[in-house]
């Protein structure tokens, strides 16, 4: 029986050596991380190889890494034995790598740490007739989605019609990928945003980059020397205004918060609202954005005196470690109620330099605190709703 059971182990060795997200760095070649699909890297791969002999250099053996779609592709370029490129990775992710230095410079001018791959158009489509999106928190698509949504018109406007979304439609997958998977199997011609006459697009932007580190740097810069040869690459021009990285990181807190964490919540209370008829009351109280200060702040703050404003110091002392950031916190807080939106996000990831944004207690709160703001919104219409039906079935002869 030994040796049958050594034979299948070593074969089972041999698998798992050319599975995903197994350390292929150890071998002679160019390893290229990507979700794109074989038909891509097949011909990216020949196209490579004929390249090469063109002229007349050594051939390169690639070999993939190869991730599901929705997969963190910026992740591997934080392995301890990272891959040599990273190809069809989000601008954002890249644009985060770039800050934190884990790109190598690239034989691209204009380019100096990624370079345009594949850039597509996504359509969008009538509020009620998207495709199911998932968590923003983990999805690029998604958060790419809904910062068009917001920026196209009010921020109040906007976020009213991602809740109708949410609220109407299926429920929001928590795992990454699925309007990535959709993207990889060339679905573009679908409909995959929400905008009320369905003429709007979204630029969905993949790059290739080289990891800083990389143990064969030669063959990565030849790669990308081809990739902007055949034009299968082009120089990165940053987009004017780009919003920061840390505010579509607390819109993407927010959303995930009062969309997908409360969203049984949500879909209770659409489903009352649509059979009541939509009163507009209601409706504006279950799609309005939450208030800043926090409704538990505002709760404290009605106290009014001294024991508030002892509380409220203490909270900020629990959640802000940097006595500059508590400062901030308390000032915040006491200033006139306000609807979220992209101008309080911008001043929550700037304030104190955005030491207050990085502060893990900070978030852990801001979130539990968007989350259970929007769960008791959402069961409130449904209380407001059920007792008014009550009261006209009493008064009914």
């Amino acid at each position: 029986m030994s040796a049958p059971n050594s034979g299948w182990l070593l074969r089972y060795a041999a698998i798992l050596a050319i599975l995903p997200g197994c350390d292929p760095t150890s071998r002679d070649g160019l390893v290229i991380a990507t979700a794109w699909p074989p038909d891509d890297r097949s011909r990216i791969a020949q196209g490579f190889e004929d390249w090469l002999a063109s002229s007349g250099r050594s051939p390169v053996r690639i070999h993939w890494t190869i991730l599901d779609p929705g997969d963190d592709l910026s992740a591997m370029a934080v392995r301890r034995h990272p891959p040599d490129l990273l190809l069809g990775a989000p601008a954002r992710d890249l644009d985060r790598l770039t800050r934190s230095g884990r790109l190598a410079p690239l034989p691209i001018t204009g380019s100096p740490a990624w370079a345009i791959a594949r850039e597509e158009t996504l359509k969008t489509t009538p509020v009620g007739q998207g495709l199911p999106f998932a968590d923003p928190r983990r999805d690029p698509i998604a958060i790419a989605w809904a910062e068009s949504l917001l920026v196209q018109d009010r921020f109040a406007t906007g976020y009213a019609r991602l809740v109708r979304e949410a609220g109407m439609n299926h429920r929001i997958r928590r795992r990454p990928g699925a309007p990535a998977a959709a993207v990889s199997r060339d679905e573009l011609d679908r409909p995959v945003a929400f905008e009320p006459d369905g003429k709007g697009t979204i630029r969905w932007m993949q790059g290739v980059a080289i990891v800083a580190g990389t143990r064969h740097p030669e063959e990565a810069r030849l790669f990308v020397e081809f990739l902007a040869a055949t034009g299968a690459a082009r120089p990165n021009s940053p987009a004017p205004n780009r919003r920061s990285e840390a505010s579509l990181e607390l819109l993407a807190d927010l959303l995930g918060a009062t969309l997908v964490d409360a969203q049984d919540e949500l879909h209770a209370a659409w489903n009352v609202l649509e059979k009541a008829g939509s009163p507009a009351a209601q409706l504006h109280a279950l799609t309005e954005p939450p208030p800043w200060p926090p409704a538990s702040i505002a709760k404290i703050l009605d106290r009014e005196g001294e024991p508030a404003m002892a509380m409220i110091e203490a909270l900020a002392g629990q959640i802000a470690t940097e006595p500059a950031s508590r400062a901030w916190l308390v000032k915040s807080w006491l200033r006139p109620r306000r609807t979220i939106d992209f101008l309080t996000l911008d001043e929550l990831s700037r304030a104190n330099d955005g030491r207050l944004y990085r502060e893990p207690r900070f978030r852990d709160w801001l979130r539990a605190e968007w989350t259970a703001w929007a769960r008791q919104r959402y069961r409130r219409v449904v209380r407001v709703i059920e007792n008014a039906r009550a009261s006209v079935a009493a008064t009914s002869p």
